[in-house]
This record gives C-alpha cells, sequence and structure tokens, in this order.
C-alpha cells in the first residue's frame, strides 16, 4: 500500500461516538383478586380485545374457571400457552416453546404479553420478550411468595444452560407487574418457605426492623400463608422496598457488590448439583447461614447475634444444614464461579450486624473450612 494512499485515508478517516441511556420506568401494584371479572386491570392494560397470555400449569389447572369467566365476561380474546415451569424446565428448548407460540398468534410489536407464575416462568417470558422481534412488552403477575418479592421486582431475565443457573440471559424490565397475595394460599409450606428465604436474606443483610417482624410473627407468617391482618402486607412491602432500594439505581448491574448477592455466593453451584431435592430459596438460605458463620469466624458478628440468625431460620422452617456445606471442593467451585460472575471479584456480602453488612474480596479456603465445621455443629 503506497504511502500517498494511506496519507489520503488518514485525511478522511473518522470516529464516532454514541452516547445514549435508556429511560426506564415500571411500576409493581397491588391487585387484589385480580381475575375477578370486577378488577380492570387486566382489561386496561390496553384497548385490545385480545390478551396474549403464558402461563404455569399448575397455576392454570387451579385457575382455568376463574380466568376464563375474566375474559368472557370482559368480552375478551384470549390466547393461551400453559408452561410446565420447574427448575429443571428454566431451558433454551422452552425459551423457543414460546418463541414460536408469540409467532403464531401473530403478536403485534408493541402488544403485551401477560406472564402468569413463579419465577421460573416469569424469567423465561421475560427473556423471550427481550429478545422476540428486539424486544415486546410484557406484564407480570407472580404467583408464588418467591416471585412476588424477587423475579417480580427486577429487570433480570435468563434460562439456565451448560448446568449453570441463569447462563444466558439479559435485562429486560415488565411494563408492570400486578401483586395479589391470595396466589399465596394455594401454595405447600415448604413452597412459601421457599419464598420466605429471600425475605429472610434481606432482613439478615439490610433491615432490622424486617428481621424482628420475621422474629416475632414466624409461625403465623407460615400458618396464616401471608393472608390476613397488616403484618404480612408490611413484611412484603419491606422485602420489595428493600430490593427496589437496591436493584434501582443499579438495574444494569453496572456495579457488581451488591448487598442483594448475599445469600449467593455457594449457592448457585449446589442448588444445581442438588435440583432434584434443593429449592432455590432453600439453597439461598443454607448460604445466609453459612456465609453468617463466615462473619462470625471473622469477629464481624458476634455469638449473640449468631444464634439468633440460626433460631430464626429454624423458626422459619429453613433448611439449616446440607452437606455440600461441608464439601470444600464444592464450596471453592461455588466461590470461583461467583467470583467469575462478579468479573474477577469476590464481592461477597457478609452482615456486620443484623442489618448491616461488608462487602469482601478475600475469603479464604481455611475461613471456609472452618465456617463448615461450625455449621455442622450449629
Amino acid at each position: 500500500m503506497s504511502n500517498d494512499f494511506m496519507m489520503d485515508y488518514d485525511k478522511f478517516k473518522r470516529t464516532w461516538s454514541v452516547k445514549t441511556e435508556l429511560p426506564v420506568e415500571f411500576k409493581l401494584t397491588y391487585s387484589a383478586d385480580i381475575f375477578n371479572p370486577e378488577n380492570k386491570d387486566i382489561l386496561n392494560l390496553s384497548a385490545s380485545n385480545r390478551r396474549i397470555i403464558v402461563i404455569d400449569a399448575e397455576v392454570y389447572d387451579l385457575y382455568k374457571d376463574k380466568i376464563e369467566e375474566y375474559f368472557h365476561v370482559n368480552k375478551l380474546e384470549s390466547h393461551i400457552l400453559c408452561v410446565d415451569c420447574k427448575e429443571e424446565n428454566k431451558t433454551w428448548k422452552n425459551l423457543d416453546r414460546i418463541l414460536e407460540f408469540y409467532e403464531q398468534t401473530g403478536i403485534l410489536r408493541r402488544e403485551e404479553v401477560i406472564a402468569i407464575g413463579g419465577g421460573v416462568l416469569l424469567d423465561i417470558v421475560g427473556f423471550a420478550c427481550g429478545i422476540y422481534r428486539r424486544g415486546i412488552p410484557y406484564v407480570k403477575i407472580p404467583t408464588t411468595l418467591l416471585a412476588i418479592v424477587d423475579a417480580s421486582v427486577g429487570s433480570k431475565v435468563a434460562v439456565n444452560h451448560m448446568g449453570r443457573r441463569n447462563r444466558i440471559g439479559t435485562y429486560y424490565p415488565p411494563i408492570v407487574t400486578f401483586i395479589d397475595k391470595k396466589f399465596i394460599k394455594t401454595q405447600s409450606e415448604r413452597e412459601i418457605v421457599n419464598g420466605i428465604a429471600e425475605i429472610f436474606k434481606l432482613a439478615v443483610i439490610k433491615s432490622p426492623e424486617l428481621f424482628e417482624l420475621l422474629e416475632e410473627n414466624a409461625e403465623m407468617l407460615i400458618d396464616e400463608k401471608f393472608q390476613y391482618g397488616a403484618v404480612p402486607v408490611r413484611v412484603i412491602n419491606l422485602a420489595i422496598t428493600d430490593m427496589i432500594t437496591e436493584l434501582g439505581p443499579n438495574l444494569w448491574e453496572k456495579r457488581l457488590d451488591r448487598c442483594v448477592d448475599f445469600g449467593h455466593t455457594f449457592s448457585p453451584v449446589i442448588e444445581m448439583a442438588n435440583m432434584a431435592n434443593l429449592l432455590h430459596g432453600e439453597a439461598v438460605a443454607l448460604d445466609c447461614l453459612f456465609s453468617s458463620c463466615i462473619s462470625f469466624t471473622r469477629g464481624y458478628i458476634d455469638v449473640e447475634q449468631l444464634k439468633r440468625i440460626f433460631n430464626v431460620a429454624k423458626r422459619l422452617k429453613l433448611k439449616t444444614f446440607h452437606p455440600d456445606f461441608t464439601n470444600q471442593k464444592m464450596l471453592m467451585e461455588s466461590l470461583n464461579d461467583a467470583t467469575k460472575h462478579r468479573n474477577g471479584n469476590q464481592f461477597a456480602p457478609l452482615p456486620i450486624a443484623i442489618g448491616n453488612y461488608r462487602i469482601v474480596n478475600d475469603i479464604t479456603p481455611d475461613e471456609m473450612k472452618l465456617a463448615s465445621d461450625m455449621f455442622e455443629e450449629i
């Protein structure tokens, strides 16, 4: 290439810079008895007379008659896809099935999808909406306690892949989330406890008030399935508020040192290795307790605080031991995987008091072994 050509090329060489920000606003709002024909929240979503719905198959079986009555009374056409949504079904195959459903319905670019179900369904449907035609709007209606206080709040959507949780995904918030805690009535005790785990996480790491509410009302919350009185509403409200306070300013996770990752340093790998017998919330609670043991070994919390944390966990019927939290090879694999996910930093949240925390980057194998020995004995 001649020098003359290079000189001419340099005259015309340019660099362009594009800077933009994506404006994001979405609402979470209570909607009591959402399938009551007199409740107009679904009707008022748009002027269109049809609704595109992806719903958890178990939820549809429970509420089929109410759903059909709602659409009949309100003269709405419905296109419904039922999906089996256990954690093991959070796959690309199910994602593809949902995308095919969108194509078959002829959904318009600005026509919203209504996602009804637990966290797994909300994640898959949200991901499908985020990539179909480069983005179509959707609405979340969470039907589990876990989804109400966790998946319904943020913008992360994903599927599991290559044996890892949420390995393929993006950020794509809904236009609105409708919260109807009546759905919790049909959940089993184990599923309710599974949801309480994410509330417990927030209580230990961020909210003394929330911790005290759990401490004072543990049995009632489980026995009455969050249905009666002011306390369940207060607990849910505090949990959602704490999540929004943390996630709102950091919706795209530009910062990776997040206190809401408490309970998610060791649990993802262990959960995936025990998918047949360990629910997400159960794994998170175990991680919270194990991480609290690490805090104790460092002198961040004293023995009385550690006992309070474990006692509340027991009263909430959370699992307080699992053998994989004494498996040093698996714990190291878990910590290494979390470190990769956090861009080479551990960024592990540890409680320094009930309702307060420190982010650390220097957890050692010796500390994990010491915490494991303690974890097994408590």
